[in-house]
Order: structure tokens, then sequence, then C-alpha cells
């Protein structure tokens, strides 16, 4: 049998452990095994003698069914191919081995075989996919562990968004199309919705061989194929109409080929402005539908508002193709920090008289979102509900197309406009933008209410904060220079330890990803800067990174941002015991000190110090920091007690601050949406003692 070496970072994937662990067994472990090529951290280890070991000492953890098949396909990878050709040449392998169980042997197994490890990992596969259920089922796992592999990097949409868009377009019955395919996950979605047959193109090659597999093996008998090639500038449709069209272009492409395309026959709209690549791909979707067809296009939010894409929204309006814009909630695709929209279009229908007219959805208001008393960003964080966001979206659907004159509007949810409306000098298409505003459902007393409760609040909130301004007992200290360390020498002396996320973190996780695990709270940038407790999370399992690879905070631990973008980002953080068992964030540094000689209040007040962190850091706009040049005064135990307890006044004072801060902002917004509402009345001025009513 042929021997698959491993290197360091696939032996920690395996134990799931860090790297610097698999270091540390190297060199403390007599029976570790030796290196059988390349040297230093590129040395590569037989893998079997690696589990031996791992297993014999009780350090193999259990792995979930096929995660030995993913991490063989990595450590094949790591051999010399690319990670995405041989996902995709797995893929092809397992279509073969669903249809005639392994007895042909195609193009793709001949090109595994020719890798490292290749032939050992055709083996695995046909023992794990002895059926062709078992083939699927390991065709999803390994498709699922890739995107978790590719991280921010791959451009695909989300299954339950891929069924939400193909329901909209009308797929059952029809030919669909997808000009930028990715994995296939959108032409995946509209089979399964009883499509008649899919399309698709793709411009890199791995992932349209993986679309191709995947199709095959996950679709059945609805025939379909997958072409290779840039939709764009190398169209391998030209001339085919579909009846359906769904697309989640690439955002923001610069090189989408403006100037060869500049007279294309597709801007049946408008030329797209250079900036404009999302306006190039909805006229190429919609060139590609049949009079009375739709198409469903996932969009960016700037493209409703861009002043560069007025004249062409202008043109989608006025000739009645676009037919809806849908606003989807934060994380329902990447990008994730964002709120993207569907817009739904139709291929303009000659025999079509009625007066165009425009649904308008924000799934992301949902009529029931803060019911539970959370705080909006809380609501945000949320997984997002995709059966009843869908239900609700589809329902308003289909009423705007059985009579759309006779929609009703829903406040903060659904309304219909008439084109011509939308005609003004910014075209806007957001949908916040056009939605009735739902009337105050509280009485006036309840509102009074309310604003004296948020006035006690604050009242409280300032009474604590005077009576705690720190510095009425401090001294001048005498003249003279500290005597300074680094955090360098204090880590080589053994004073503290220095921790950072690993380069290969894939930050926190999608709604999705922590589905598919159990999650793990996670300490995240905006938690240190706005002193909240840990909100971001992580997935556990999964053929991507884990929390066995982040560092778990203790309470002691000193949490710095690892980058200065603006004044006031410095902010240090000793942890908490509500922070303990979190698993620290990206973009962050953790030092934990020997409380024998180190006080970790006294650490974090001269480490959040800007001046202190530009010394160290590297950059102009943006400042990495360097956390072994970051200086630390030399003191006594006793002394550094001292100024810790200093540090610590002074960061309690600030945290009251912050809490008055916000009772003054929610009483303000109380007041002022009272008395807009016609809820509250303001009280009349003093009159003078003479009663004239003059001053």
């Amino acid at each position: 049998m042929e021997t698959q070496n491993v290197t360091s970072a696939d032996i920690a994937r395996i134990a799931q452990v860090s790297r610097t662990t698999v270091s540390n067994w190297r060199r403390r472990h007599g029976d570790f095994p030796q290196p059988v090529g390349g040297v230093g951290s590129r040395a590569l280890f037989d893998r079997v003698q690696v589990e031996e070991w791992l297993d014999r000492g009780g350090r193999l953890p259990e792995r979930a069914p096929h995660e030995r098949v993913w991490e063989q396909v990595r450590a094949t990878a790591g051999g010399g191919g690319a990670l995405g050709e041989v996902v995709a040449g797995v893929q092809e392998a397992l279509l073969h081995l669903s249809r005639d169980g392994g007895a042909a042997v195609g193009t793709a197994e001949e090109r595994l075989a020719a890798q490292p490890g290749g032939a050992d990992l055709i083996r695995t596969l046909r023992e794990e996919a002895e059926t062709p259920e078992g083939a699927r089922e390991l065709s999803d796992y390994l498709h699922d562990a890739y995107l978790r592999a590719l991280g921010g990097k791959a451009h695909i949409t989300p299954g339950s968004l891929s069924h939400l868009m193909a329901e909209l377009a009308g797929v059952r019955g029809a030919e669909v199309f997808d000009p930028a395919c990715g994995s296939g996950t959108l032409l995946r979605a509209a089979a399964e919705e009883g499509a008649a047959g899919v399309h698709g193109q793709e411009v890199v090659t791995a992932m349209a061989h993986l679309a191709r597999a995947r199709l095959g093996l996950l679709v059945g008998d609805v025939p379909g194929e997958v072409v290779d090639g840039d939709s764009l500038t190398g169209d391998a449709y030209t001339g085919r109409l579909f009846e359906a069209v769904l697309c989640n272009p690439p955002f923001n492409q610069k090189d989408w080929g403006v100037e060869q395309l500049a007279y294309d026959e597709r801007w049946a709209y408008g030329v797209p402005p250079r900036a404009e690549s999302e306006l190039a791909w909805i006229q190429h979707c919609l060139a590609h539908t049949l009079p009375g067809g739709r198409t469903v296009v996932l969009m960016p939010p700037a493209a409703a508002s861009r002043p560069s894409g007025r004249r062409i929204r202008r043109e989608l309006l006025r000739r009645g193709a676009l037919r809806a814009v849908i606003g989807l909630p934060v994380g329902a695709a990447a990008p994730v920090h964002v709120g993207l929209h569907l817009w739904v279009l139709q291929q303009i229908d000659p025999a079509a008289t009625a007066e165009p007219r425009v649904l308008f959805v924000d799934s992301a208001a949902g009529g029931e979102d803060g019911e539970d008393g959370r705080e909006p960003d809380e609501v945000e964080r949320r997984p997002v509900e995709w059966e009843k966001l869908s239900r609700g979206v589809v329902d308003a659907w289909r009423g705007f197309l059985d009579a759309p004159d006779e929609v009703e509007d829903v406040p903060g949810f659904c309304r219909t406009v008439p084109a011509i409306e939308l005609l003004d000098d910014s075209v806007d298409l957001t949908p916040q933008r056009h939605l009735p505003v739902a009337a105050p459902e509280v009485s006036a007393r309840e509102v009074l209410m309310w604003t004296g409760r948020e006035r006690r609040r604050l009242l409280r909130a300032l009474e604590d904060t005077s009576s705690s301004v720190p510095g009425k007992k401090w001294s001048a200290r005498k003249a003279g220079e500290w005597r300074m360390t680094t955090v360098a020498d204090l880590a080589r002396s053994g004073a503290l330890v220095v921790y950072r996320v690993p380069s290969a973190g894939t930050g926190p996780a999608s709604a999705e990803t922590v589905n598919s695990g159990t999650p793990a709270r996670m300490l995240t940038l905006s938690d240190v800067l706005g002193g909240g407790g840990p909100s971001g999370s992580l997935a556990v399992s999964g053929a991507g990174e884990t929390a066995r690879e982040r560092v778990e905070i203790r309470p002691g631990d000193v949490v710095v941002p690892a980058a200065l973008a603006r004044r006031g980002s410095s902010r240090a953080r000793v942890a908490a015991d509500g922070d303990a068992g979190a698993l620290l964030g990206d973009n962050l540094h953790l030092l934990r000190p020997d409380p024998a000689h180190l006080d970790p209040w006294f650490l974090a007040g001269f480490l959040e110090d800007e001046d202190n962190l530009r010394r160290a850091g590297l950059g102009s706009t943006i400042v990495r920091v360097d956390l072994r040049r970051l200086g630390v005064p030399l003191l006594s135990l006793e002394e550094q007690r001292r100024y810790g307890a200093a540090f610590r006044e002074l960061h309690e004072f600030r945290a009251q601050l912050d809490r008055a801060r916000e009772a003054a902002g929610e009483l303000g917004e109380r007041l002022s949406s009272g008395l807009r509402a016609g809820l509250l009345a303001p009280s009349h001025p003093a009159l003078p003692e003479d009663g004239t009513g003059t001053r």
C-alpha cells in the first residue's frame, strides 16, 4: 500500500490540537515517529505511524463519520494538488461509484491516483461509498468541509436561500440557468424544486467540475450541464433562452470586461458603469430569459441606491422588468455583515399592458423580531429563521402575482408601489425606504411610564458616576523615568504567556456553520472595544477550524486588540468570571500573567496606552501591534497592585459613564418618539409673576 505522508499541521488536525502541542510532543517524547522526509517545519511523517502513536497514548480523538476521508483529501492536496481540484476529482469519482459501483475508472480516478496518497484515497472512497446513498452523503459532507476550509473566499449560496430563490423564480417544470453557478447549489435547489433541466457556467474550473459531479450525484435524472468559462466575456450559452434564471453573482468586480463589452447587445437597459458589475449580471441574466420568464438575482444593498446605476434602474422600472426587491436579514448569505437583497425580474412580455408595479419586502423586519425583549444587536445575531422568512416572502409574492393592485400594505414588512412613483432623481430601490411605518401600539400612559423609568435609570447612573470620579486622593509622583521591560522579556522569564488566534482562523461562524456542530462562545473585537460579554460563536466540530484550536479564556487574562484603526481602539480587557470558558476571537491577543509575578490590572493599564501600542506597531493607517515590543514598568508586586487598583478604578468609572451615556440615549429616544407620535406634550413655559405673559 502506498505510504501517505502528513505534515505537523495535518497531525494537529488529526489530533484536534494546536501546532504548538505537536511541536512539544516531538521534543518531549522520544518515541514520537521520526520524519520520513522534509526538514524542520516542513518535515513529513508516515500517517500510519503517527496514528498508531496517538492511539497508544490515548491522544487520537473519536472522529465523525467521513472525517477520515476529508483528512486524506487535505493530505493529498498538500502533497502537490490544489485542494479544489482534489475535491472536484473526489466528487467525480463518487459519481462513478454511485452509478456503476466503481467498476469503471474515469479520468477523475486517474488524476487522483497520480498524486501522492491518491491511490489510498480512492480505496477509502470505495469503502465509504458502497451504495449510491452513501456516495451522496459523503459528497455532501466533503462539499461542506471544503466550503468551511475556504472560509470567506467561497461565493456560495446557502441551501435555504437557494430554495427560496428557486420558488420565487417558479422553476417547477422549467429549464433553469445559472451563469455563475459555483458548486451548483442554486441548480441543485432548482432540480429539487421540480425543474425540468438545469444548466450552468462557472469561471473557476475546479468549481465547474465540482458542480458537474454534485449535480450528477444529487439530482437524479434531471438533465443538465455545467460548462467552464467566464459568462460575461465568454458566454457559452449565446442565443439560448430559459424559462427561469437564478444567479448569485460575484460582487464588486473590477475586471468584469467593461472595455471589451462596451457595445454588447445584452445591455438592453444601458451600458453598465465600471463600478456596477452587478447590473451587468442582471442584464446578462435577462438576456437569457424567455419573454414572461423570471430571473432572481442576489444583490448587494448598495446596488439599490448607487448614483452610478440609477439610469439602468430607471429603465428596468420604466419598462416593467423589475417586479420585486426583497430585503434579507444580516447573515442570510455572504458577506454576512450586511443585509443583502433579492431582485426578482421578468423578461418583458410585449403583450403586457398593465401599469408596472413593484413589490417591496423587508424580510429582516418579519413583524415579530424583538418580542422577547432582547436588544436589537442581539436580535441581529440570531440564526435566520428560514422557514418563517420563506413563508412570509412567498405568501407576499404569490399575493402580488395574483393581484398586484390589491396587495395589502403590511407596516414594516411589505408594500406595492407603482413604478412611476419610483422614477425620481435617485431611483432608490431600498425596501425600507418604501414601506409604511408601523403605527405605535402603546398608550400615552405607557409612554409616560417608560420615560419615567428611563429618567430614574439615568439619575441613578449619574449619581453613581459623580460619587466615583477617580483621582481624588492621588498624589504627585517624584520625577523620574520608569525602568522598563518588554512583553518579550516577561514571556522569556515565565511571568506571562502570550497567545494569538491561529492565522488560519475562520472567525465567527455563520448560522449554518454553528448548526452543524456545538457552538462555543467567543470573545470578539467588538466585545472588547464595547465592553460587552462574549457574543461570538464558533463551531466545535466539523472539518474546518474547531474550537480546540482557539485559546480558552480564564479569569485574570488580559486581552488587547491586535490592531489600532482609530483613537480609542486600544482598550484592553481583564477577563472576569463571565468571560471564563469563552474562546479568543479574531484580531485579539491574549496575555496570561502569572499572579505571583504580575498584577493583571497593572499590566492591562500600561498595555492599553495608545503611545505604547503605536511604538510597538507596524503600519500607518491601521497599526498592527507587535506584542513582543510592548513596554511594561519594572515594579514590585506590591506596587503593581497599587497601580492595578487605580487602573481598575478608572475602568469601572469608564463603565459607569458608558451606562449613563446609554441611559441618556435611551431616554432621549423615548421622549423624542413620544413627542413625534403625539403621545407626549411638553410642559408650558413658566410665566412671570405679573401674569402678562411677557418676559
